[in-house]
């Protein structure tokens, strides 16, 4: 039987970039340390070559002005050898290492120097010579003066540097890894810190945060934004724990009442209108399939834009209830004016409120012809609740956007309870909104629809009723050109 194998152990960060320094830095320091050798080398190679030379010119001079003993003596410190040489390739005069010994080379300069390595020097050591030819004209006997300069030091200087870099490199190495190992480890501990914060935290316990240094730097801002990630699963814990509160609370109070009046006209079927029954009940069920439609319209806008790359559509941030950035998919040509028209007249037909068109002009925008439906039905439907006698429509498209504007002259909306009236289930009249069949959700529906399609929706300030203010863009992708 083949034993399964284990899975892999994964590296961790704090290894994986030790390694790669350790690895970045040992490159570098071979690669420098080469460098450092072939520089050495090369001066050295230099030097030598310079000894020679000086050599060769202090005995040409010597030559100009006297002849040379056949044994040339050493000059202090300096270890050149040289050798005279005639034209016919007699050896004139040489250094005591090279008595009896031929010509350093065959090749002899006409005028000049020329420079060469000599393998097999005529002398008791073995290592390589740089020789320096050098040509001496004299009336009617040249010579040539070699100076040889041997190649010893620049094989021990350059095997001194290689051994002290042997040594230095891999203790750089060690100390560099090291360095890495620990400043990594010191980085990385508040991440550590976070994540382990972080994985202690249940839903229960959304209140909690993850340390933030203070430090600004990248680490820091990975701990702020997983707080400000935080502080946004809380708030929509919250707002879902209180809409399925508020969703419970509402679905609660028609089921009480059906459940009700069938148990007393159960209890006492005699004493019981049973039309009248039949009357309540449907009341109440078409109060839970609205609501229910309702809850169903918002759980499905709860998931949000759906095209990123749409732009806002609103610039008056600061006094909308919400502005959006997207059109939905799966949009088609709707005409929003027809729309209106349709909700004005069934709001005549079961209503005495007066309805005035004005400004009122054709309106089209690419959308969901349902859910604008719903926005323009929960508007009036809001106007025609509180209005006392009367509510105003406007409808405008110009510069690709529609205008949609539904006031009333009724008690109006508080300043403080702008922006409150578009969350779910707030009611300025709890009571009187209940009992006319309003959950607080219509102005909701309206908000979301509204963000869904790339626009936004407000309460504008009137010194009489209520008045919405809703914006759409009639077309994303030319929004979008213009705006590029």
């Amino acid at each position: 039987m083949v034993g399964r194998r284990r899975p892999a152990r994964p590296v961790t960060v704090r290894a994986g970039l030790t390694l790669v320094a350790a690895v970045v830095v040992g490159v570098g320091l071979i690669a420098g340390g080469a460098v450092v050798l072939v520089l050495v080398r090369h001066d050295l190679q230099v030097n030598v070559r310079n000894e020679a030379l000086n050599r060769a010119r202090t005995t040409a001079s010597q030559l100009a002005v006297a002849e040379l003993p056949a044994t040339l003596p050493s000059t202090g410190d300096d270890a050149t050898l040289v050798q005279v040489v005639d034209r016919s390739g007699g050896v004139v005069a040489a250094s005591e290492e090279l008595r009896g010994a031929g010509p350093l080379l065959t090749r002899r300069p006409e005028h000049g120097t020329f420079t060469t390595t000599l393998r097999d020097a005529p002398t008791a050591e073995s290592s390589d010579y740089t020789v320096v030819a050098m040509a001496v004209p004299r009336e009617g006997a040249p010579l040539t003066v070699y100076a040889a300069s041997s190649l010893e030091p620049v094989g021990d200087g350059v095997g001194a540097t290689a051994t002290a870099l042997g040594v230095v490199v891999p203790v750089l190495l060690i100390v560099v890894t090291g360095t890495a190992w620990l400043l990594v480890g010191r980085t990385l501990k508040p991440v550590e810190a976070i994540r382990r914060q972080v994985a202690e935290i249940t839903v229960d316990e959304l209140d909690r945060r993850v340390p933030e240094s203070g430090t600004r730097d990248e680490v820091d801002r990975l701990a702020h934004t997983m707080n400000e990630m935080l502080d946004r699963l809380e708030q929509a814990h919250e707002r879902q724990r209180r809409f399925v509160s508020d969703a419970s609370h509402e679905l609660r109070s028609p089921l009480t009442t059906i459940r009700t009046r069938l148990e007393v006209g159960l209890a006492h079927p005699s004493d019981t209108d049973w039309r009248r029954l039949a009357q309540t009940v449907h009341r109440e069920a078409t109060r839970l399939g609205n609501l229910a439609d309702d809850l169903l319209l918002l759980s499905r806008s709860a998931d949000g834009p759906l095209d990123a790359s749409a732009p806002r559509a609103g610039p008056d941030r600061d006094r909308t209830a919400g502005a959006g950035e997207t059109v939905p998919r799966e949009t088609e040509p709707v005409d929003l004016d027809e729309i209106v028209l349709l909700e004005v007249e069934a709001i005549r037909a079961r209503s005495t409120v007066r309805i005035d068109l004005s400004p009122f002009s054709g309106a089209r925008l690419r959308g969901r012809p349902e859910e604008l439906r719903r926005v323009v039905s929960n508007l009036l439907d809001n106007a025609e609740r509180h209005a006392r006698s009367a509510v105003t429509i406007g409808l405008v498209a110009e510069d690709g956007m529609v205008d949609l504007i539904v006031a009333d002259d009724g008690d109006g909306i508080p300043p403080e309870h702008a922006e409150a009236v578009f969350e779910r289930f707030f009611r300025l009249e709890p009571a009187r909104d209940r009992d006319s069949g309003g959950a607080g959700l219509g102005l909701a529906i309206v908000h979301d629809v509204v963000t869904r399609h790339g626009g936004y929706v407000r309460v504008a300030p009137t010194a009489v009723g209520a008045e919405f203010h809703v914006r759409l863009p009639q077309d994303a992708g030319a929004h979008r050109r213009r705006d590029g």
